[in-house]
């Protein structure tokens, strides 16, 4: 949708297929009885690149999106009881730190500044489309060391903290990446940088109104819109895409997919594709309560009794979590119009393993798995959750590929390893077919609403340099 309002603001002829009903692909919404579920991602991070894509179009965000910035970023959980509140205002955070690690202040900010360094030399390149070649120049071999390729994302956070607990604080953010932090390159550290330097945002009306505006936008350019329609086949014959669906055949000069990636080359393109490494899946959960309920903030984390141990069970050993870290968005914190009045959201978010290998055996473990979140979140609120419930839907790893033709449930798409990061994930552009280009998770730049954004500028300015 960013590459259509871009493209279309500068005078191409652009047409989007889409399988679902309406817009947004994965960053959709559920609405029943007055409740109103994203059903994607949660939250706006790194601002500026969401401000971008509308400034590239010579237009204001403002008169688009409300974007608020929460005073709380997010409370996490610990599994002994302790608790550690992120706030926008980094000296609130260091008090809370200095209250689990004494003397915790000084490593925080040791990590900020360093993170920091990392986040100025990564930025520039999230606007670039590489390939493998362009790791061998000498000023890619310097750029090597300042972002800390060779270290992880848990060894740069152990430089700066001493307990386990500000360590998984500091790195938690690369399984909802859909890796582990003791697998993610240190680069990704840029992500906790934005967490605490750059703040977290909201757009009122949720998450839903981000595609709502895309679209809006891309209409206001020419940009035509087909729902219901998913692509089927594509080919080229005589200078032309020749896209197949239920409608019938359309023909175009330059095409760009939005799909899975992975299913994209094996099922459009019917090419053979490499073992790649996928990220993890995730169960959700949507609940519509009766009342409101005290305790939580908008964004929660719940950390497992053995954050290592959920580690292996999930990326390591593919076995069913019996005791998981999960995420609790309660939107409506902020963002009352999301429920009736008096009434609340709960979005439950548990990574569990991609469907390569793992059984499908959510009839025989959802129960315990659901048993053992709800009494986590009875310690904090004080209540059970069942009674509450009003609505309840569920979403299983299976729904992402019928829904989002997601290559084995993976959720986040390719894992971002350091064999699938910078120069060695796919690129922006298709080596045998000229003019078919690629966007997406699991393209370059990544994965993530803001760098996702930045891979469609990749796109449209390599569509504009190539005519």
């Amino acid at each position: 949708m960013s590459a259509a309002c871009r493209l279309a603001r500068f005078g191409y002829e652009v047409e989007v297929f889409e399988k679902l009903p309406r817009c947004g692909g994965r960053n959709n919404i559920l609405e029943e009885r007055g409740f109103k579920f994203d059903t994607g991602p949660s939250f706006v991070l790194m601002p500026d690149f969401f401000s971008e894509v509308f400034s590239y179009c010579q237009e204001d965000i403002n008169d688009y999106l409300d974007l608020r910035t929460l005073e709380i970023n997010y409370k996490i959980f610990f599994p002994d009881g302790d608790s550690l509140v992120v706030h926008k205002d980094p000296q609130k955070t260091i008090r809370e730190l200095e209250r689990i690690e004494p003397g915790s202040s000084r490593g925080f900010e040791a990590f900020i500044k360093e993170t920091a360094e990392i986040y100025r030399e990564v930025k520039p390149l999230l606007y670039r489309c590489f390939t493998l070649g362009d790791a061998f120049r000498p000023s890619s071999l310097k750029l090597i060391g300042k972002i800390r390729v060779f270290d992880t994302y848990w060894k740069l956070a152990r430089r700066f903290f001493k307990s386990e607990k500000l360590c998984f604080a500091f790195t938690f953010e690369a399984m909802f990446m859909g890796v582990s932090p003791f697998d993610a390159p240190a680069f990704y550290s840029i992500i906790t940088y934005a967490d605490h330097m750059e703040k977290i945002r909201h757009p009122m009306g949720g998450m839903y109104q981000i595609p709502l505006a895309l679209e809006k936008m891309a209409k206001k350019f020419g940009a035509r819109f087909f729902y219901g329609q998913q692509i089927t086949g594509l080919y080229k014959e005589k200078g032309l895409f020749v896209l197949n669906s239920a409608a019938g055949k359309t023909t175009a000069t330059h095409t760009i997919i939005n799909a899975d990636y992975a299913y994209a080359q094996s099922e459009l393109l019917k090419r053979r594709i490499p073992e790649y490494n996928y990220s993890c899946s995730v169960y959700l959960v949507y609940l519509g309560l009766k009342k409101k309920i005290k305790g939580l903030e908008h964004h929660n984390l719940f950390f497992s009794g053995d954050i290592k141990k959920n580690l292996r069970e999930i990326f390591k050993e593919k076995a069913f979590p019996r005791d998981p870290s999960f995420y609790v968005h309660v939107p409506t914190v902020t963002d009352p119009s999301l429920a009736p009045e008096g009434k609340e959201i709960l979005y439950l978010l548990i990574p569990v393993p991609n469907s390569k290998d793992f059984p499908d055996n959510f009839s025989a473990c959802e129960k315990e798995l659901k048993d053992t979140v709800f009494n986590k979140i009875k310690q904090v609120i004080g209540e059970e959750l069942q009674p509450l419930i009003e609505i309840e839907r569920r979403f299983y790893p299976q729904d992402f590929i019928s829904r989002y033709n997601i290559k084995h449930a993976a959720t986040f798409g390719l894992a971002h390893n350091l064999m699938q990061s910078a120069f060695l994930r796919p690129a922006n552009f298709d080596r045998k077919l000229k003019n078919l280009y690629f966007v997406g998770a699991s393209t370059q730049p990544g994965g993530g609403l803001p760098v996702v954004i930045a891979g469609s500028r990749i796109v449209a300015d390599l569509i504009n340099s190539r005519g």
